[in-house]
């Protein structure tokens, strides 16, 4: 089985399975000689064959994980593990700007899409309802039998264009500018809530963030956030390429816990460091969000959850995304994604590790000390903003717990 890989509209390589070495990925021999991008940090620029162990975690990283990928590899009837086989089948609208198709497909993606009826189709509320309503039968990503789309993440969404106050579905290539995510069931129920709050208090706390926005319709809520990955210009919109740090530092997504062999906190602040274009300063960028989320009390912040954007020339990290307190759910797991100083269980996470944490990535402690407690206070000044939000009303047990965990954990009053 063979696939072709594009970068935006270009050929860039082909993606196979051999008898011998598995899958196996190559550049174009066209591609290298026109310098073209390289797909990831983890797939350097040049001629010959990529290893499955090297191409693996790259590919495999723009599917879905988890229950969803579960739940679309039984609706199509494609094993979980067939990679080539769910990206034969997802892969023409993937994160960034690439497009896994297969061999006799042409692309149809140019560089710039105009918003309007030629590149986009108006989706009515009650054809969105019926896609959010009918999710755990027929998965979000599969909502369109015509459109291959595919976001990685454990999480149910779907991806859509959101202009002109309406949603739409794309034609002609044109990629998709939100996502939205239903909210759970059962205990998770207000995960759509607790996720905008976060992103709101993100926000507030002077971090990059996408725009965000709750929604309802009848009585489904859902929250919905712009990609940092397509960016509108005027009344057109065009692809950033981006990769997640597990991409980057060929890690596979099932691996993406550092417990389970994923990258820690050093890990992504070397890379950063001597990756980015302006390193120092996203280097304490990335630092804030690791801490705003141990502030929020976040332990499912790993890392798929970081990502680097490729704007241009320009490397830089992207604006923080999926932050929820994940304590506001007592059934979900109360360790943290990467280890913070010695610990993973955030009810053990003190002072001292912070000061640990800095040790190990060769910062004055005081750098993190203090970006902890601004950040916290930050937070906790935002809470009344949030109560000021018209799309929040409603919502107030929701805010109130979320603000009681934030307010009882102050890590640095002791040591």
């Amino acid at each position: 089985m063979k696939l072709k890989v594009y970068f935006a509209n270009k050929l860039a390589g082909s993606l196979f399975s051999t008898p011998d070495k598995g899958i196996v990925f190559a550049y174009e021999d066209s591609y290298v000689r026109q310098n073209g991008n390289s797909l990831s940090m983890s797939l350097p620029l040049r001629s010959g064959e990529f290893s499955q162990k090297e191409c693996l975690p790259f590919f495999s990283g723009v599917l879905p994980e988890g229950d969803v990928k579960r739940r679309i590899s039984e609706y199509l009837h494609v094993s979980e593990s067939s990679t080539l086989k769910l990206l034969q089948e997802l892969g023409g609208e993937c994160a960034g700007m690439i497009s896994v198709l297969p061999e006799d497909a042409e692309p149809n993606q140019t560089l710039i899409y105009r918003l309007d009826s030629d590149n986009y189709e108006e989706l009515s509320e009650d054809i969105l309802l019926g896609y959010i309503k009918n999710a755990e039968t027929r998965p979000l990503l599969k909502a369109n039998e015509e459109l291959r789309l595919s976001l990685a993440g454990a999480q149910e969404k779907l991806p859509l264009a959101y202009f002109d106050g309406k949603f739409h579905f794309p034609k002609n290539g044109a990629p998709l500018t939100h996502i939205i995510k239903p909210t759970g069931k059962g205990e998770l129920s207000s995960f759509a809530v607790n996720e905008y709050v976060c992103m709101k208090l993100a926000k507030y706390s002077g971090l990059s963030v996408p725009d965000v926005a709750l929604k309802k319709i009848q009585d489904e809520t859902f929250m919905m956030v712009e990609r940092y990955d397509r960016i509108k210009r005027g009344d057109s919109v065009v692809r950033l390429h981006q990769e997640d740090m597990c991409q980057a530092l060929g890690i596979l997504s099932d691996r993406k816990y550092q417990n389970d062999g994923g990258p820690g906190i050093a890990d992504i602040f070397q890379l950063i460091s001597k990756r980015t274009s302006v390193p120092l300063l996203d280097a304490r960028a990335f630092i804030q969000y690791v801490l705003f989320n141990l502030v929020i009390g976040n332990c499912d912040a790993h890392g798929k959850n970081y990502s680097l954007l490729y704007d241009d020339d320009v490397l830089k990290l992207s604006p923080i995304y999926d932050a929820v307190c994940t304590l506001l759910y007592p059934t979900l797991t109360r360790k943290v994604s990467m280890k913070i100083g010695s610990h993973y269980e955030i009810d053990k996470i003190r002072k001292v590790d912070l000061v640990l944490l800095a040790e190990q990535l060769k910062l004055r402690q005081s750098v993190i000390l203090n970006l902890y407690s601004d950040l916290r206070k930050k937070v906790l000044l935002g809470f009344a903003s949030i109560r000021e939000d018209e799309c929040l009303d409603g919502c107030t047990e929701t805010i109130d717990e979320i603000e009681k965990i934030v307010q009882e954990r102050d890590i640095t009053s002791d040591c």
